[in-house]
């Protein structure tokens, strides 16, 4: 250990169990809060923009045309990673998330009471593809400003750091099925025509509530010691976000590759598994939403399990575990999908969620923290997921979508998602194993 590690570390005593809980709550919930606002987007972009923001098209152009609006999304979030992982490091973590989580619940207000093309023409989807890159930008401060926070909120040398750091997995799993259960609530309780005519919105205007409730909670939570600590030291970086690029590329590459398989498998899961079951399968939207509804709470019950047992047994192994059962289960996935059979569709989605999602996203909170020095710790987890998501994220369900109409079957995008898995996997091998020495580094 360094000297300033020596220092640091004997300045910031361990976080009291009561604190650490607020946090670690704090940043579930919001996590919460800005993936409900996300994948509500994703799901009304597979379902019902196209015939709302692009109706003078083919309907599957119009799938095509939404699903892209939806990966707009991700092309704004480095940019978000970019701006607060750089003021994360600088001004702190709570303050950058309570910004985050403001925008997130605006911008999905606006979007609920957004003129569909039938009222402004054009200035529809123009107005949807802004809201969205603005949607992006806060998005990409939220992801890794939870992780970091949950990671630093045990102390410099918690031994339940991997547990801990699980939660805004939790949260964004929890995003899923508040999202999913909500608007299956409306496309259940009302036809086709009122749903089309505004039914989809109010789902959009709850998330006003919703984040106002994230924010209550994260004012009450303070700064994580591990960061007041280093700004006591005036250790800080003057410019994070190009120290973390010229001295810790290699590890922003890690972490992109680490983090492919599972983003991309989330979006494919959470996203295209509803168009394809209700659009190509003919399985009622109902019926596709309950079955994804239930894997994603399935997924809640197992992450912080797999997070506590990368405490136990590593970071590595775990991620392993998770890259290895999505690269196999690719195409079996979809054969259970193209079955039909309810029991077999909720088996295709709980096993992908359980085995092959929250492996992966387990255990990346505490992982990739602890491959960055305190002083620019989010500037470096952040812009390495962000770009993730941009590259392997919001583009899935698009790319799996023209997959589709271009051959015919299901082989292809098998092949696509069997590929990011594995290079998950190749890079989980190629990075050291950081949980047996339980300190975050300083330097």
């Amino acid at each position: 250990m360094s000297t300033h590690e020596s220092v640091l570390t004997s300045l910031e005593p361990a976080a009291p169990p009561r604190k650490t809980g607020r946090t670690v709550v704090a940043t579930a919930v919001g996590t919460a809060m800005e993936m409900y606002d996300f994948v509500l987007y994703g799901t009304a972009a597979a379902l019902v923009f196209g015939p709302l923001f692009f109706p003078q098209v083919d309907p599957i152009i119009g799938t095509l045309a939404s699903l892209a609006t939806f990966g707009v999304g991700f092309v704004a979030r480095p940019l978000g990673g970019v701006i607060f992982g750089n003021l994360g490091d600088r001004i702190g973590r709570k303050r950058v998330l309570i910004i985050t989580m403001m925008g997130m619940g605006i911008f999905s207000t606006v979007i609920g009471l957004l003129p569909t093309y039938e009222t402004i023409g054009i200035w529809a989807p123009i107005l949807l593809v802004v809201l969205r890159l603005l949607q992006g930008v806060a998005m990409g401060g939220e992801q890794g400003g939870a992780f970091v926070m949950a990671a630093e909120s045990g102390g410099q040398g918690s031994a339940r750091r991997g547990f801990l750091a699980a939660w805004p997995a939790v949260g964004m799993a929890g995003g899923l099925v508040l999202a999913t259960l909500i608007f299956g609530a409306f496309t259940g309780a009302l036809d086709d025509a009122a749903f089309l005519s505004w039914g989809w919105r109010v789902p959009f205007l709850i998330s006003l509530v919703l984040v106002g409730i994230g924010l209550a909670v994260r004012l009450g939570v303070p700064e994580t010691s591990v960061f007041e600590a280093v700004k006591r030291e005036n250790r800080r970086a003057k410019a994070p976000m190009l120290e973390v690029i010229r001295s810790y590329w290699r590890q922003i590459l890690l972490v992109i590759g680490m983090k492919s398989g599972e983003t991309a498998a989330f979006f494919l899961i959470a996203i295209f598994s509803v168009s394809y079951g209700s659009q190509t399968l003919g399985l009622a939207r109902g019926d596709i939403l309950n079955a994804v509804l239930v894997a994603a709470v399935v997924e809640m019950l197992t992450l912080p399990l797999w997070g506590a047992l990368s405490d136990r047994v590593g970071r590595r192994p775990v991620m392993i575990l998770g890259a290895a059962f999505l690269l196999v289960f690719a195409a079996p996935f979809f054969m259970l999908l193209n079955t039909t059979s309810l029991p077999l569709v909720y088996l295709a989605l709980i096993l992908a969620m359980g085995l092959g999602h929250a492996p992966l996203a387990a255990p990346v909170g505490a992982f990739f923290a602890e491959l960055f020095p305190t002083r620019v710790r989010l500037s470096g987890v952040s812009l390495g997921v962000q770009l993730t998501a941009m590259l392997a994220g919001g583009f899935t369900p698009l790319i799996a979508t023209a997959l589709l109409a271009t051959f015919g079957n299901f082989w292809p995008i098998a092949i696509y998602i069997g590929a990011l898995a594995l290079i998950s996997l190749v890079s989980v091998l190629l990075t050291r194993e950081t949980f047996r020495s339980g300190e975050l580094p300083v330097e």
